[in-house]
């Protein structure tokens, strides 16, 4: 199973949704190897989610299964 990275956003839509950001690149084979470059490249993830998002504050950040993405992504409010 491939796991992937999940950045989630500061504030909550009326919704319920949250903006959210799926890294497809890199994939990893476990959930060490994405928490350990999430660790290692946590820097150039906030700048890059502080330009997507206008400065927006990151909430957290998520090692996430391929076969949970559809799950989180389609259900405003989901807990991951």
């Amino acid at each position: 199973m491939k796991w992937f990275i999940l950045v989630v956003m500061m504030g909550t839509f009326s919704d319920g949704s949250k903006d959210t950001y799926l890294y497809f690149q890199p994939e990893f084979n476990t959930v060490e190897e994405c928490k350990e470059h999430v660790m290692v490249y946590a820097g150039q993830i906030k700048n890059q989610m502080f330009l997507e998002f206008s400065g927006k504050p990151i909430e957290q950040v998520f090692c996430i299964r391929q076969d949970r993405i559809q799950d989180v992504l389609q259900k405003p409010g989901t807990k991951i």
